[in-house]
């Protein structure tokens, strides 16, 4: 199905991938005449787009580079680089801490763990956000630092009024 849809979408002047007498040859008459004709081109042309407008008309744009150094860091405290190297230290100290938990037990193991797991899943859904949403949705980050907060507050609070996290997985094995 995706092989037609490329098919159809390269017959024209534009096509980048094959020839139109290689397109007729492969379809027959009766499936080329049926086929709605939509042109690939890397002109102008694609300006007439109707979801190209839509962007365009929304000032829904990402800059592209050169950026200068003071883009490139953002609003951050730390460089970016910086913040890479804890983001992998984090974790691979989490292959450590993961075992650990199940022998040393006590309410200090639980809120490494939770803390750990929560930071690491924080960060990555971080990055998503920052990479695919925030350019159309600038404020998508302010939800997701309090359900981090809530949600850190609820681990916490587990750990230090309940079983803990990790006498929780254990419970959770036994069953």
């Amino acid at each position: 199905m995706a092989t037609i849809g490329l098919l159809r979408a390269c017959r024209g002047k534009g096509c980048l991938f094959v020839k139109n007498s290689m397109f007729q040859q492969t379809l027959p008459t009766s499936l080329q005449n049926s086929l709605v004709t939509k042109h690939f081109s890397l002109t102008s042309v694609a300006s007439s787009n109707a979801v190209v407008e839509f962007f365009r008309a929304r000032n829904f744009r990402a800059k592209r580079g050169p950026f200068r150094p003071e883009e490139k860091r953002g609003d951050h405290k730390m460089m970016a680089s910086t913040h890479w190297k804890i983001e992998r230290v984090l974790a691979v100290s989490m292959l450590g801490v993961m075992p650990a938990c199940l022998f040393v037990q006590g309410p200090i193991m639980d809120t490494l763990l939770s803390i750990t797991v929560l930071l690491h899943g924080f960060w990555g859904v971080d990055g998503v956000l920052t990479d695919y949403l925030e350019k159309f949705v600038p404020w998508i980050h302010y939800p997701w630092y309090l359900l981090t907060i809530a949600g850190l507050a609820g681990l916490i609070y587990f750990n230090y009024n309940d079983v803990g996290v990790c006498e929780a997985i254990k419970m959770v094995w036994k069953l």
